[in-house]
């Protein structure tokens, strides 16, 4: 299956240089429209899903009607860069590489799921087996408004392929860490440090005690990191902090982890070294770990076989960062990760797409997806 490069690239381009951060529901929702005409032009039937004003629509389409899907694809219209970056720096061929906010993380991948409904319909495969493209505007922030949906469609498919790029070594994804949360803001009592601290309260001590708490959760041994990543609070260096706010992230490959390090911070809620010092927990157990299961290995295995008849040598990994594949494989669905194009460098100005990966990572989703259409069982 040779894809037409050129003609991709120009389609990357619009998407690219269409801002979309996640909290532009503006931006997200245009993604979204450019997504939908193209759809609609093959034929294939589209849905604009409202899920909330906080977030653009999720964009659902699928080949024909239909209450089951031999495979579900999934794809984020959102990107973690704010308005103003395509500006700086706008959709860019390098060598050969592709670069510009959200090219590789992942609007390379969302290209690649229009190019499979293009290419079937044109091969007439159109009504050949039940396939769901499922697109959502809020992954870079933890899908929390789009959630319900994916794992509504989720529960229809007899397989999930995540659309986020391979890693920079070519390989393919089948296990993510889980995702906890937190915003902990500190309320204390403001004094003047030098004339009465007695009187005060500092929200930025609390903060400290309970971060040398927070830091020993971490267990290497299980994989479960936590990281306090901002912290702001105080007014002035002879004023008591009458507040302070961190936020932390964990990363667990147990489900019992994320319980764990969760009440022990409802603990430290409930009784705060300064009993003046009021504290309030926003946050939790967001995603959970995406742990391969018999199914998705045996899911693997047939694309291992698919990658050799192409003469591609197949890795797998995991990694320590979410997608929506962390959803639909804790609900027991077979689900593979990384099925775009080879890229790097995700959320950060050196973000990169390979041209050279286009054609065979391609060919090889295509052929995954004629296999799972086929014959959806394992």
């Amino acid at each position: 299956m040779l894809l037409n490069v050129e003609e991709y690239l120009d389609n990357l381009k619009e998407l690219v240089n269409t801002e979309s951060h996640s909290k532009m529901p503006e931006g997200t929702r245009q993604v979204a429209m450019i997504l939908k005409e193209k759809f609609d032009q093959l034929g294939w039937h589209t849905e604009l899903i409202d899920i909330g004003t906080k977030v653009g629509p999720c964009l659902k389409v699928t080949n024909k009607p239909s209450d089951h899907y031999d495979v579900l694809l999934l794809g984020h219209m959102d990107t973690v860069f704010p308005a103003g970056t395509v500006a700086e720096r706008p959709f860019k061929i390098v060598g050969e590489h592709y670069t510009g906010p959200g090219a590789s993380d992942m609007k390379c991948g969302l290209l690649y799921m229009y190019y499979l409904a293009k290419y079937r319909t044109a091969a007439n495969l159109k009504e050949e087996g039940s396939i769901c493209l499922l697109f959502n505007p809020d992954e870079e922030i933890g899908s929390a408004d789009s959630r319900q949906l994916i794992e509504q469609e989720a529960k229809k498919a007899a397989n999930v392929l995540i659309m986020e790029s391979a890693r920079a070594n070519g390989a393919l994804v089948n296990k993510r860490k889980g995702i906890s949360s937190y915003v902990i803001t500190f309320n204390g009592i403001a004094a003047h440090a030098g004339v009465d601290p007695d009187k005060g309260a500092s929200a930025i001590n609390e903060f400290i005690r309970w971060g040398q708490e927070i830091i020993t959760l971490a267990n290497k041994e299980k994989g479960t990191t936590v990281n306090i990543g901002i912290v702001n609070g105080g007014t002035g260096a002879n004023i008591i902090a009458d507040k302070a706010v961190c936020e932390v992230d964990v990363r667990i490959t147990e489900v019992t982890e994320a319980m764990r390090i969760d009440q022990r911070i409802r603990e430290l809620q409930q009784h705060p070294f300064d009993a003046r010092v009021k504290v309030d927990v926003d946050g939790g157990y967001k995603r959970p770990p995406f742990n391969p299961s018999e199914k998705s290995l045996a899911l693997c295995h047939m694309a291992d076989e698919i990658a050799a008849e192409l003469g591609i040598d197949l890795a797998w990994t995991a990694t320590g960062g979410g997608s929506d594949g962390n959803f639909t494989a804790a609900l027991g669905i077979p689900t593979i990760d990384g099925l775009g194009p080879i890229g790097g460098n995700a959320h950060s100005e050196r973000e990169y797409g390979e041209i050279s990966s286009l054609t065979p990572r391609f060919e090889l989703l295509y052929k995954i997806v004629g296999k799972l259409t086929q014959n959806s069982t394992l």
